[in-house]
């Protein structure tokens, strides 16, 4: 039996941080140092939820729907600790903002997400599909001065999905993009239709609008709503890298 042993640092990475033990990868490569302090699981992705705005516990926890309240809010007290993020209680709610090394990691997270997009496989497993993941990102990729002056409610039906599990509404205001479960009051006036994994290649950027029409997804309403429909979204972050040719 091969036992591995983790040689334990309690070293500051900065001068007046104060780093918490952690595992380390035993080099002094900066590479490596940076990784025992980001190359636990989950923590890239909660500095991504914050560089796309969310700041609040439960918001972070939207943007990364399969990690559990325990394991985040360990993660976050480590971003803490290490000096990437800063916590505030400004209304008595905490808040976290990136310090400004939290903030130098944009650039890292952004060639991350362009080498995934462009070099894995765009065909994802069944287990890489999360409704609620894109439905959240869906909510805050909404170029408001493109909507109409009057509120649309969309509604969004996964087709896969059982009973009203697969079913939100989308309420688009020029003041605020809201999600819901139920209808929030407003007239159903527009409706997408399609599987999970249809409407996420469109939104990915695997599939064109039309690609996805033919794929099953329908964009239902009024004509002109229709129309302006992919208009409104700024889409996924990625969605313009194209695959490499292999």
């Amino acid at each position: 039996m091969t036992i591995v042993q983790y040689e334990i640092r309690t070293e500051s990475i900065v001068e007046g941080i104060y780093n918490p033990a952690m595992k380390s990868l035993g080099q002094f490569c900066s590479i490596a140092r940076a990784l025992d302090v980001l190359g636990e699981r989950w923590s890239l992705l909660v500095v991504r939820e914050i560089l796309c705005g969310s700041h609040r516990f439960s918001d972070i926890q939207r943007g990364i729907p399969r990690i559990s309240r325990t394991m985040l809010s360990a993660r976050l007290r480590e971003l803490v600790d290490v000096g990437v993020l800063a916590r505030t209680t400004p209304s008595g709610v905490p808040v976290y903002e990136l310090t400004q090394a939290g903030r130098e990691l944009e650039a890292i997270v952004r060639d991350l997400g362009v080498w995934g997009q462009r070099w894995l496989p765009r065909t994802l497993p069944r287990e890489e599909l999360d409704a609620g993941a894109l439905l959240w990102d869906v909510q805050r990729r909404v170029s408001r001065d493109a909507l109409p002056p009057a509120p649309v409610l969309v509604r969004i039906e996964l087709s896969d999905a059982r009973g009203r599990a697969g079913i939100r509404f989308l309420l688009l205001r020029r003041s605020e993009v809201s999600l819901c479960k139920e209808n929030p009051g407003f007239p159903e006036e527009l409706s997408v239709r399609g599987t999970l994994r249809t409407l996420t290649a469109w939104w990915r950027g695997d599939l064109t609008l039309a690609e996805a029409r033919l794929a099953g997804m329908k964009v239902e309403g009024r004509r002109e709503w229709v129309r302006a429909f992919p208009s409104w979204f700024l889409r996924y972050s990625f969605a313009d890298v194209s695959p490499a040719r292999q």
